[in-house]
């Protein structure tokens, strides 16, 4: 296998340390509080609280862009940053989406409400694919702050602002805390909402018509 091959197969390992380490560490803590059918609540928060993990993972990933750029040619060095951007994007919002579900597994699928408490609670659940996203735009060498992508960006910011204000506004008052984050996490779905829609105009508009 070519040096190549090999920084490509780490890379990919590295990508997947996030969804490891999170999901390792989830079972053990289901394990050594007995195994039930539903991923006890604190198991899942402390797994979203712990900052270890999210250390871990932000580590995997950034060490993994740096492998799977190695190696590459300077004339397929722009091309290369512009997938490994894209790959980062996947990434994040695997981490988000999945981390809603078990919240919501967490929860027995039931109490809604209870869910995205635990979700906004868990705030690493968050600021991790939001971090990722953001370092997805500064790898990309095509990036142009403007129409759909400032939406995204903006968008994500919110999220990102989301377990700031829980921490911040809610150990003062939870109320409060929980209502502020509530708002931040509704306009930032209303973004990336309003990004998929010009991003989906932008693609109507560019079809050849006939």
């Amino acid at each position: 296998m070519s040096s190549r091959g090999r920084y490509e197969d780490a890379s990919t390992l590295l990508f997947l340390v996030p969804f490891i380490v999170s999901g390792a560490y989830a079972i053990y803590l289901w394990a050594s509080s007995g195994l039930t059918l539903v991923l006890p609540s604190s198991a899942y928060l402390q797994v979203t609280r712990d900052p270890y993990v999210f250390l871990a993972g932000t580590f995997a990933v950034l060490v993994g862009v740096m492998l799977d750029l190695r190696g590459v040619d300077q004339e397929r060095r722009r091309e290369r940053l512009a997938w490994v951007s894209g790959y980062l994007q996947k990434t994040a919002a695997a981490c988000f989406v999945l981390a809603l579900l078990m919240a919501w597994y967490a929860n027995g699928f039931v109490d809604v409400s209870g869910a995205a408490n635990d979700f906004v609670v868990g705030r690493y659940s968050i600021v991790f694919p939001g971090l990722i996203f953001l370092f997805s735009y500064l790898v990309n060498p095509n990036l142009k702050l403007g129409g759909a992508t400032s939406y995204k960006f903006l968008g994500f910011l919110a999220m990102l602002a989301v377990p700031a204000v829980v921490y911040e506004v809610g150990k003062r008052n939870v109320v409060v805390g929980l209502s502020s984050a509530t708002v931040f996490l509704v306009i930032g779905l209303y973004l990336l909402l309003r990004t998929a829609r010009l991003a989906s105009q932008a693609s109507g508009s560019g079809a050849p018509r006939t």
